[in-house]
């Protein structure tokens, strides 16, 4: 089996300035806006307003505005149970009225087979998080995810397409499912387990890479002054272990001493998440 290099995916045209994000429908019963998917948050979501086919949440990157992306991630939906299929589209309209939408989410000026995929539509085969890559078709102001064949209301919780960042094989060891529970645990004074609370799972990532040279540490240094201190995608072996995709923080400290006369660096990034 051929390994795959840990990739990043943090590099969202969602939150870009100038964008807009719209979906078709939205259920006005509750807080469910569309601009939840890239918040990076579990704690809400969007959630369409009916089972209509197809559903679409469609971004607009603003006149005179392009985005290009090469990945798309998703996290805390339903599109598996209720069987929907899933494909992210583009367009290369500039201009497409004034920005306005139909009631199908299309955009007002979109006429038949002026979206096209990005990559072939597919289930995901479960509902828990996934990551697709594809080739980078260029850059365009209209995207949209269509959500078609579902027999129930989508809800997605977190959903960013945009430009991975690949990094390189880790050169110490690490587990990938290393976790922790929290929980409350209530003792006796004899010392008898009384009751446990289990509140959640914790899931920890260490990733070291030695002897960096400056192209990775780079790639890194951007990461972090760009995504912070949010949760952003993991994707630590996306070859032989594609289910493998999480949503994690980084530890809030960055600290990579140079070594060897300054050429390389040891690289070290604490990952924390909860898992699903």
């Amino acid at each position: 089996m051929s390994w795959s290099k840990i990739k990043f995916l943090y590099d969202t045209m969602l939150d870009d300035s100038g964008g807009v994000v719209y979906a078709s429908t939205t259920d006005t019963s509750g807080d469910y806006d569309p601009n939840y998917i890239y918040n990076m948050l579990e704690v809400n979501r969007w959630k369409a307003g009916d089972s209509r086919d197809p559903c679409y949440i469609v971004f607009d990157a603003g006149s005179g505005n392009a985005k290009s992306a090469d990945s798309i991630a998703m996290l805390g939906h339903n599109l598996n149970s209720i069987g929907a299929t899933i494909s992210l589209q583009y367009t290369s309209a500039t201009a497409l009225a004034d920005g306005t939408y139909l009631a199908d989410g299309s955009i007002l000026g979109d006429g038949a087979g002026s979206y096209t995929d990005a990559f072939t539509p597919f289930q995901p085969s479960s509902d828990r998080a996934f990551f697709k890559e594809f080739t980078d078709p260029g850059q365009f102001r209209y995207w949209r995810v269509k959500i078609t064949g579902h027999t129930g209301v989508p809800e997605i919780a977190v959903c960013i397409w945009g430009k991975k960042t690949e990094l390189d094989y880790a050169t110490a060891g690490f587990d990938p499912h290393s976790q922790k529970a929290k929980a409350d645990v209530n003792i006796t004074q004899g010392g008898f387990v009384a009751g446990i609370h289990t509140k959640y799972i914790e899931r920890e990532m260490t990733l070291k890479f030695h002897d960096a040279d400056s192209s990775l540490y780079n790639r890194i240094k951007t990461w972090w002054e760009n995504n912070g201190l949010k949760q952003f995608f993991v994707i630590w072996e996306d070859t032989g272990h594609p289910d493998d995709v999480f949503l994690m923080r980084p530890d809030g400290s960055f600290n990579n001493p140079l070594i060897q006369g300054g050429l390389y660096r040891d690289i070290t990034i604490k990952l924390t998440g909860r898992r699903e």
